[in-house]
């Protein structure tokens, strides 16, 4: 079949690979003058009753594509039908299959682990939250930009809380990556998905799959009987914390895994954490880098490690706005959060500095966006107080009265906070508590730690 000049407005410039029922091809669209990738499938296969399932996920991953618009997710612009296709048109992504990059690469580093995993999870909270499960989660559907900027596509197995096209007892995805209840026909949710990020993460720190076998049959036995080797096992390069992380993330049973993917994220970060070298055990030289960003370079691209040493100037913040700062992070990027801040903080020439430094650890998008106007308002409320007098110890400024709460009171707001911020609304709960005068004041302080305007202000109905 000869390459068509236009699908609908679209220009089309190069097939860009062919499958059994269409082609995807780069094109051009010329009102908005932006590349575009376009999925067809043939007017054959939609008259073709016994392709009607394949038609229906064709559908179903425009419709899945199209209400998900995250920085980790390939973005779906369009479905149209004409005399001879169905097309979606997509975000054309400049970048290479993760699986391809595995095959060249052999195992990761830690650093390229951590970029793609919490960009893969981040993408996967999105998408759960949003009523959406892809049930298709591996490499080959994980696309690398420049930079490990990772998007997750193909949405064609998706199950969405509003669709009855995938019922209970089919079987669709990648056997070397199918959660094992999805294996025997059982309901998916949210988990299976994790379950399947999983197996990439063992991929990425190990170079091998965690179920292969020589026939399918083998592959269905290991996933639904095996547990995997532990990753350190096989590599003695692989920190040992991530034997446990990973038993837990793969385990047999959904109720034994994480149950979402902030959890397995903070999880994720914590181990981390816990693999980065001490002092002591580098050799006494201290670590120039966190696993969430590479060392940050001046205009000359030294370095600033190899920069010259300079005397620590604290910056103009108050410890209660670091504190802050600190606490929205921890929404963003987990436990890592306290060493970033602290970090940062240390090697930051001045406030915009520190906040860029922070902001590189934050998804790209309304998340990032999200995250520097809050800091931007903490900061401005934090330089609108008044500090103590000169000479005079904070301590004998007059003390604030503090409201003592009901315990269902702080009960009933922590567990309105967790819709919103995940099990770190019991600390804030406590925080804030022991700072308010009144409920009012609880609950306008909590509100400050939701970065959606239209989330903080349905938060804000449930003052009373």
């Amino acid at each position: 079949m000869t390459i068509p000049e236009h699908i609908g407005k679209y220009e089309i410039r190069r097939e860009i690979g062919k499958g059994a029922m269409g082609t995807v091809y780069e094109g051009f669209d010329p009102v908005i003058e932006r590349p575009v990738a376009i999925k067809t499938i043939l007017a054959e296969y939609l008259a073709n009753v016994e392709s009607t399932s394949a038609v229906a996920r064709f559908k179903l991953e425009a419709q899945a594509g199209g209400r998900l618009q995250h920085p980790a997710i390939v973005g779906v612009y369009e479905y149209g039908e004409d005399a001879d296709m169905a097309f979606i048109v997509m975000e054309y992504v400049p970048g290479q299959q993760l699986r391809r990059l595995m095959r060249e690469r052999g195992r990761f580093e830690l650093i390229d682990v951590f970029e793609v995993m919490k960009q893969l999870l981040s993408a996967l909270d999105y998408s759960h939250k949003h009523g959406v499960v892809h049930r298709d989660i591996k490499p080959a559907n994980v696309m690398v930009l420049s930079g490990m900027k990772v998007k997750v596509m193909d949405f064609g197995v998706a199950k969405m809380e509003s669709s009855s096209l995938t019922q209970v007892g089919t079987v669709l995805g990648t056997p070397t990556h199918i959660a094992p209840e999805q294996l025997i026909g059982l309901p998916a949710d949210g988990r299976a998905d994790l379950w399947s990020a999983a197996v990439i993460l063992y991929e990425l720190l190990t170079g091998h799959g965690p179920f292969l076998a020589e026939t399918p049959a083998s592959v269905l036995h290991n996933v639904l009987h095996v547990d995997p080797a532990p990753p350190s096992s096989l590599d003695s390069s692989v920190p040992a914390v991530f034997d446990d992380l990973l038993a837990r993330a793969l385990a047999k049973k959904p109720e034994d895994r994480f149950q979402s993917a902030r959890d397995f994220t903070n999880a994720l970060l914590a181990a981390f954490v816990k693999s980065k070298p001490t002092p002591a055990a580098a050799g006494g030289k201290a670590e120039s880098s966190s696993p969430s960003a590479p060392p940050r370079r001046d205009d000359r691209g030294t370095p600033a490690d190899k920069r010259p040493t300079r005397a620590a100037a604290p910056l103009p913040l108050p410890p209660e706005t670091l504190a802050e700062i600190e606490s929205s992070l921890v929404r963003s990027i987990g436990p890592l959060a306290k060493h970033l801040v602290r970090q940062s903080a240390m090697q930051a020439r001045s406030v915009e500095e520190f906040y860029a430094a922070l902001a590189e650890n934050v998804p790209e998008g309304v998340e990032r966006s999200s995250f520097l106007k809050h800091v931007g308002r903490l900061t401005a409320a934090g330089s609108a107080s008044v500090p103590p007098a000169a000479g005079r110890p904070p301590e004998a400024a007059a003390a604030k009265p503090v409201a003592v709460f009901d315990p269902a009171i702080l009960t009933a707001a922590e567990k309105r906070l967790a819709q919103y911020v995940g099990p770190l609304a019991k600390v804030l709960i406590k925080r804030a508590a022991n700072d308010s005068g009144d409920i009012g004041e609880l609950y306008r302080k909590l509100a400050e730690h939701i970065d959606s305007e239209p989330e903080r202000r349905e938060f804000l109905k449930g003052c009373v």
